[in-house]
């Protein structure tokens, strides 16, 4: 490191200024790299160069400049991301091309193979005014993404100057490093966090598309002994898209927790009416669904084990997983205040048919 007066950088660097704390960007010209670093505010700047760039006894030639969103976002090197979790209905990997804009900044991505016969697509992030900067991981750009039901989910852009830049995506109050990025034209599917990989969704347009939903009257209902809870209404659901057949197929528990709350969605502001629905992330707790008043809750359930099932197992099945989320509607109403009435939807694979049904608990 070395010790720099701040007034020295204030003769040389056009907009700095003594005491106020600023983001520079730092050209090693010797070794042809460029590092970012932030000036504190006090009466010297301490320039500590990292290990790739050199090392103790070297001598540098630098050209310091005050560092803009715009360079920022400009001087991004194409950033290639992989399918870590190896999840067969995420594409293989993905790589951001450019990054461009002020706010909104717009990130261009290229997916491969093709999703949905999407190949490139672009993201639109609302972005703070200033740059942020980490001690270690150097400069980043906070940004946020708005999605169909109008909130928001914060990422950050990393990057040093020098080194490979990384995304991070807000959980909690980290950002866990994003592996990948995809898009199906109504999901932005975004992998994150290690070891154990999540996969987080944000929907960009309506994923009622994605469903055809048709009444269905179940033979035999109800069984003997059924409970006074009994499901009202039944509906069959036809998957649109191979994508939705896929993630049906998978071994993996969140894209069926992501099916069956997309399902209750569907069904909810199609046929029921609600307006101003809330889908909540399938890994998170609390209710999978609410409308924005709190007036009404939803937990939605989808089981795949029963495709294969005789009648008589099937139905015991069902009866379990109704009664499972009766607990899970007495707990919820329990917990918010506001809600009135509980909607439970239970989606089943039957055979070669989808198949989904519902009851609902209002409070006593």
């Amino acid at each position: 490191m070395s010790f720099l007066k701040a007034s020295l950088l204030e003769e040389s660097i056009t907009g700095f200024k003594v005491g106020q704390k600023t983001l520079l960007k730092v050209e090693y010209i010797e070794m042809k790299k460029s590092v970012y670093h932030q000036y504190e505010g006090g009466p010297i700047w301490m320039a500590t160069v990292p290990k790739e760039v050199g090392g103790p006894g070297q001598t540098f030639t630098i050209c310091p400049q005050l560092l803009s969103k715009t360079q920022f976002l400009g001087e991004l090197p194409p950033l290639t991301m992989k399918n870590e979790g190896d999840f067969s209905w995420l594409p293989a990997e993905s790589e951001i091309l450019r990054a461009s804009g002020k706010s909104p900044i717009r990130l261009e991505i290229q997916q491969r193979p093709v999703v949905e016969g999407i190949s490139t697509f672009e993201i639109s992030m609302e972005s703070r005014e200033d740059l942020g900067f980490v001690p270690g991981l150097g400069c980043f750009m906070e940004t946020r993404v708005v999605d169909f039901f109008g909130r928001e989910r914060k990422a950050r852009i990393y990057h040093d100057g020098h080194s490979r830049p990384w995304l991070g995506l807000r959980k909690g109050r980290r950002y866990p490093k994003v592996s990948l990025m995809s898009f199906d034209g109504v999901r932005l599917r975004i992998a994150y966090g290690s070891p154990e990989i999540r996969v987080a969704s944000i929907y960009l347009a309506d994923p009622a598309e994605c469903y055809s939903i048709e009444p269905h009257t179940p033979q035999g209902w109800p069984p003997s002994g059924n409970p006074h809870w009994t499901p009202s209404r039944f509906y069959t659901i036809e998957l649109r898209r191979v994508l939705e057949r896929e993630m049906l197929r998978s071994r993996y528990r969140y894209p069926h927790g992501r099916l069956g709350s997309e399902i209750a969605y569907s069904i909810a502001s199609r046929e029921l009416g609600f307006a101003n629905l809330i889908l909540n992330d399938p890994s998170d707790g609390g209710a999978d669904m609410m409308t924005r008043d709190g007036a009404a809750i939803f937990e939605n359930r989808l089981v795949t084990i029963t495709g294969a099932m005789s009648h008589n197992t099937l139905e015991q099945q069902i009866l379990f997983q109704l009664s499972r989320l009766k607990t899970r509607l007495e707990s919820d109403l329990r917990f918010y205040r506001l809600a009135r009435v509980g909607y439970a939807f239970l989606s089943y694979v039957e055979r070669d048919e989808l198949r989904t049904m519902m009851f609902e608990m209002r409070r006593e």
